[in-house]
């Protein structure tokens, strides 16, 4: 885990969520990348991950992806697959 990544992850587990349900390796992904489209991150999700459109994901976005795929994995739980 990269440093970006640690800081965000320290800041969301003040953040109270607690697992609805196991979600499979595709439906993670799938939530993963409608989640980035709200932020105009162009993202598909399927079977073999999260792929970008167009430039993909900036530096500067990297915090955010991080932070959506800890609070997805945090509501949802990260299928055995995935970690």
């Amino acid at each position: 885990m990269n440093e970006s990544a640690a800081k965000v992850a320290r800041k969301l587990s003040t953040i109270p969520v607690r697992v609805s349900r196991q979600m499979t390796p595709t439906e993670y992904q799938v939530r993963v990348a409608e989640v980035l489209n709200l932020f105009d991150i162009e993202a598909v999700g399927d079977e073999t991950g999260v792929h970008y459109g167009g430039e993909g994901v900036a530096l500067e976005d990297q915090p955010l992806l991080a932070a959506i795929r800890v609070l997805v994995g945090r509501r949802f739980g990260v299928p055995d697959d995935l970690h």
